[in-house]
């Protein structure tokens, strides 16, 4: 089992996902991690922390005092340091209190490999399979990548233009709108799973010329409407 301790929730679930078959406990405080380690002891074979957290929790030195009271060893711990934390990392090197220290970058599709790889040397029995993790680990990074397109359309006003047309028996035309904006949407990831570096910029202006031609075909079928009356 592997106590996880990371405040910022998008992070720990990425992270997390790189090991899939472990049991990992996520909390984001300082009380959360102290609970936890009560609760499950000797079962809790890896700390993984955020730095500054980390860093938090060692200065009390409740973590200390609560292993002794409880007789357990302290776990083997890995820091997690972001960019703007080298400060915190030398000092930690310095003073060879953790294991481990990984530099966490959203960006760099090497983290997985160096992630498990620090694992395995405090954790040697960890259940992991590199393959899924660096998928899951792309994943994630599409899923931010691709525009919102729905809040892109509010934005745009082009939603209210939609739901604003009266077009009487024009109406099942306009039933066909949603299937396109699917499509779109779908041909968009096609495209990003397929270039993990492309250019976003160059597929937003790309997303925004499809859009402009679907608002010009809800216009036509407007003024088509109106002629018709």
């Amino acid at each position: 089992m592997i106590l996880f301790i990371e405040p910022n929730t998008a992070i720990r679930k990425r992270i997390c996902d790189l090991l899939t078959r472990e049991r990992i406990l996520g909390v984001t405080t300082y009380n959360e991690s102290l609970e936890m380690l009560a609760k499950f002891r000797n079962k809790i074979a890896l700390i993984i922390a955020n730095i500054r957290l980390l860093r938090e929790i060692l200065i009390k030195g409740t973590l200390f005092r609560l292993c002794q009271k409880l007789y357990i060893e302290i776990p083997p711990i890995i820091a997690l340091y972001k960019r703007g934390d080298e400060k915190l990392m030398e000092e930690f090197e310095a003073n060879k209190v953790v294991q481990k220290l990984v530099k966490y970058d959203s960006e760099d599709n090497s983290f997985p490999e160096r992630y498990i790889d620090a694992v395995r040397t405090v954790y040697p029995n960890v259940i992991a399979d590199m393959k899924t993790a660096q998928e899951n680990w792309l994943r994630g990074e599409e899923s931010r990548s691709i525009p919102n397109v729905q809040q892109w359309l509010k934005q745009e006003g082009f939603i209210m233009a939609i739901e604003g047309s009266k077009l009487g028996k024009f109406a099942k035309d306009m039933e066909e709108v949603l299937p396109l904006i699917k499509k779109l949407l779908t041909e968009t990831e096609n495209d990003a799973k397929q270039s993990k570096q492309q250019n976003y910029e160059i597929m937003y202006k790309d997303l925004k010329k499809k859009y402009d031609l679907l608002v010009k075909y809800i216009r036509q079928l407007e003024r088509s409407a109106k002629r018709e009356k």
